[in-house]
């Protein structure tokens, strides 16, 4: 095994590297942030307008290894949510003003 400070080698039961003095197990246990971590912009546009569910799955599948590109994909896929539950509004606020209007019992 192989410090991570340094990169002298080390006993595979080493808790402290002999050359530097840094702890290898708080390295060991640190999650490593790939380092293409950035919005995908297709899974935010298809969290946005058509699978607003694809955009929370994928936050908890990246939030430990791309926290921006989870992050990301959560806020689109709320705001789609939060349009889809407008249009429904609308769309039952007009289809209640078309019967009204249709109906000779409202007039």
């Amino acid at each position: 095994m192989y410090c991570p400070n340094c990169g002298s080698t080390i006993n595979e039961n080493a808790e402290i590297c002999i050359k530097c003095g840094v702890n290898v197990l708080k390295f060991n246990n640190q999650v490593t942030v790939a380092k293409d971590d950035k919005p995908n912009i297709w899974v935010n546009i298809l969290s946005l307008c058509c699978f607003p569910l694809l955009g929370i799955i994928l936050y908890f599948v990246w939030k430990d290894s791309q926290p921006k590109a989870a992050k990301s994909a959560l806020i689109f896929a709320l705001f789609g949510f939060v349009i889809s539950i407008i249009l429904a509004i609308i769309s039952f606020v007009i289809g209640v003003a078309t019967e009204m209007m249709t109906d000779s019992y409202y007039y």
